[in-house]
């Protein structure tokens, strides 16, 4: 009598399980198919900002076209596609072509020269490596002063897609680049040797306050009311 209890608690508590799956896998499905209806009216939209694009005379060399650079004296090559993800950047810009298929930038490359065939771009090309990297991974680098450095830039370049990338990164991780900032770069407090800690207690010991860093997106004022 108590196996056959038994036995019985286990079929109901595996059919229970059963009903579950399945309506799991319903709404799985569900959600499978919301995402396929979305995709399809992702691509409706895209084409059709194509046709309003192309209509109004903005319109791109192939993806795979090879464009070089001339980035404050370093010479970048990369492609077409790259520089066109944010269409309506300056570096996209570089990439358009007219009626003819012929490419049609707002500025001339440079002939004759070293760099023959190279958009020149009088700006600070250690960064752009930066914003180049990111127009190919969509990855950002850790350091809040570089980031920093990045945003200035984008604005220049127009980039909304990557300023939009630093502001939600700011707003992900201003907790941790801020303790980050506090264990690791301490100010000169000449009531105290300069090493006679480490670490967090060193910026503690030392009189450091956050403030007294360069505070490019108001990481100071985080925490102030604690």
């Amino acid at each position: 009598m108590t196996d056959t209890i038994r036995l019985r608690a286990l079929w109901e508590d595996l059919d229970r399980q059963e009903r579950e799956l399945k309506l799991e896998q319903k709404h799985l499905s569900d959600i499978w198919l919301k995402v396929c209806d979305k995709h399809k009216d992702n691509d409706k939209a895209r084409e059709k900002f194509d046709k309003e694009c192309r209509a109004a005379g903005i319109s791109f060399v192939p993806e795979e076209t090879p464009i070089r650079l001339n980035v404050g004296g370093q010479i970048f090559e990369t492609s077409a596609g790259v520089l066109c993800k944010d269409r309506f950047s300056i570096l996209a810009a570089l990439c358009r072509k007219d009626g003819d298929a012929r490419m049609n930038p707002p500025i001339p490359a440079d002939r004759g020269t070293a760099s023959s065939g190279a958009f020149f771009l009088d700006r600070d090309w250690w960064i752009f490596r930066h914003i180049l990297q990111f127009l190919r991974t969509d990855s950002l680098p850790d350091d809040p002063l570089l980031l920093e450095e990045m945003y200035n830039e984008a604005t220049f370049y127009r980039l909304g897609s990557l300023r939009k990338a630093i502001e939600d990164r700011n707003a992900a991780s201003t907790y941790y680049l801020r303790e980050r900032a506090e264990a690791t770069r301490p100010t000169y407090d000449e009531t105290r040797p300069v090493y006679e800690r480490s670490g967090v207690n060193m910026a503690g010991s030392m009189g450091y306050r956050s403030a007294q860093l360069p505070d490019p997106f108001g990481f100071s004022g985080i925490g102030d009311a604690r």
